[in-house]
């Protein structure tokens, strides 16, 4: 696959992935106005849950699938047919599981509801993920990208006729199943109409056995993933109640809309980590060096700002109903740095063949993230859950950046430099939104920080402006990260 064409999938994913985070949020703020605190809880709590339980419906085949179509790109149809076979075993299991536990943790009759139509939405979920894996197999993200958008503004359509027919809470959740079913439909007639590959159903042994076996990995680290950023919700809808879901969902909301960027630049650093870890050690640090340095640059001033400014943008987004969520808010962007950071570390491990280090740290967090969870949540809330995020995505960069760093073995000094000089603009536009927020509107006061921010990391040469074309190279002008850096 050449660089300019692995540049221009993820161009395609990032402009896709970029939308849909964009329109998911602004449906998500006017779902929470019109519901308020505890519909929102509701709503959010049904999909925390059926997405803890999605894993099951995938266990990793789906990352198996791309892998194997691009290898045999012939076998294509017969792979997916034998997915899909699995797949219906994997969904009446996940079915099944979620409908016991949901009952198990006696949740009221309409939170039952919602829960029952999130796990259907699972299901198409899970189905479109395969067809999409098989295009990703063909080098081919362009028809997902336009299915991630479409599938979205589908849902947003459904949702606002249900809310301004005023239709009861769970109407919120079928706008996701005309998202979903969107997505079965267009994906389902791409891969036949694009690639030739009709869906089809079988169950061969040989091929099942060879599917479970190397899926296993991804299953287990899906498995823990999920548990990890579902679980708090679930804690917290048991041991304090259904609004403290709504409030800590409005602020996990807002912060972690902005996780496709580290992802974006992950799936651009990952193949050049994995070639240059057997070529070229010194290009390897390098990336990795980088890699950090520009998701710092990216992140600081982000989680600095929305924490500071945290009550005024609840306030104006959300209404004064989730002033509550303003504490949980502000620890879950300081959370957001360790959060960005993992990614290069993670991806680094994976590229030198340490998926299970990988693993066996998202294992240790996930533990410990409900134990800490268990502890806070009675005392604290929605606050004791928001600690507990910013406790594991701590614990989940440390335990990756350790063994990354022995590996990479990147220059320290020129790293520790470039941190003090991007936290000292940090701290400059800190400055500026304290002295601005009593006496300017909030839009003026959010301008005014980019422009303080960005003065202030060029002057001390934070970054500079070859950092930023090499930047917009990466995912603009057709170069892949071995060209550039």
């Amino acid at each position: 696959m050449s660089a300019g064409r692995v540049v221009k999938n993820t161009a395609y994913l990032l402009g896709a992935f970029a939308g849909q985070k964009i329109l998911s949020f602004l449906y998500f703020t006017v779902v929470a106005r019109a519901v308020g605190v505890e519909g929102t809880g509701r709503y959010f709590l049904a999909l925390s849950l059926t997405t803890m339980f999605s894993i099951l419906a995938d266990i990793g085949l789906a990352n198996v699938l791309v892998r194997e179509v691009a290898k045999v790109p012939e076998r294509a149809g017969k792979l997916l047919a034998n997915v899909l076979g699995l797949k219906i075993i994997l969904w009446t299991i996940s079915l099944l599981a979620i409908h016991v536990v949901s009952r198990l943790l006696g949740y009221a009759s309409e939170t039952l509801v919602m829960i029952s139509v999130a796990s259907l939405v699972m299901v198409l979920d899970s189905t479109h993920l395969v067809f999409y894996a098989v295009m990703r197999g063909f080098q081919n993200l362009r028809y997902e990208a336009i299915g991630v958008v479409s599938g979205q503004v589908c849902t947003i359509t459904a949702g606002l006729i249900f809310l301004k027919l005023h239709f009861p809470l769970p109407f919120l959740v079928v706008a996701l199943l005309f998202g979903s079913l969107w997505n079965v439909a267009w994906s389902s007639y791409a891969i036949f109409r694009r690639f030739k590959v009709g869906p089809a159903i079988a169950l061969d042994p040989a091929m099942t056995r060879f599917f479970l076996r190397i899926a296993a990995p991804f299953a287990l680290a899906g498995i823990f993933s999920r548990v990890y950023s579902s679980i708090d919700s679930i804690l917290l809808s048991k041991l304090v109640s259904e609004s403290a879901v709504g409030v800590y969902g409005v602020g996990y909301k807002i912060a972690f809309a902005f996780q496709f960027l580290p992802m974006a630049l992950a799936a651009a650093i990952y193949p050049a980590m994995s070639d240059y870890y057997v070529t070229n050690r010194t290009r390897l640090a390098l990336v990795f060096r980088t890699s950090l340095k520009y998701l710092f640059v990216v992140v600081a001033p982000l989680s600095a700002g929305i924490a500071l400014l945290a009550d005024r943008l609840i306030a104006a987004v959300y209404g004064h109903a989730f002033t509550a969520a303003t504490a949980p808010l502000q620890i879950l962007m300081v959370s957001l740095i360790f959060a960005f950071l993992y990614w290069p570390a993670g991806s680094l491990l994976n590229a030198s063949d340490r998926e299970r280090v990988n693993t066996a740290v998202m294992a240790g967090t996930m533990f410990g993230n409900f134990l800490i969870n268990l502890a806070l949540i009675p005392r604290f809330g929605p606050v004791g859950a928001a600690i507990a995020a910013l406790a594991g995505n701590l614990g989940l960069f440390l335990g990756a950046a350790i063994p990354a760093f022995k590996i990479a073995k990147p220059q320290m000094m020129p790293m520790a430099k470039d941190a003090i000089k991007i936290m000292a603009a940090t701290v400059v536009m800190s400055g500026f939104v304290v002295a601005a927020a009593p006496i300017a509107p909030l839009v003026s006061i959010i301008a005014g920080a980019m422009v303080t921010y960005t003065a202030a990391v060029f002057a001390l040469r934070g970054i500079t402006m070859a950092e930023l074309r090499t930047l917009a190279a990466v995912f603009g002008r057709g170069k892949g990260v071995s060209d550039i850096v």
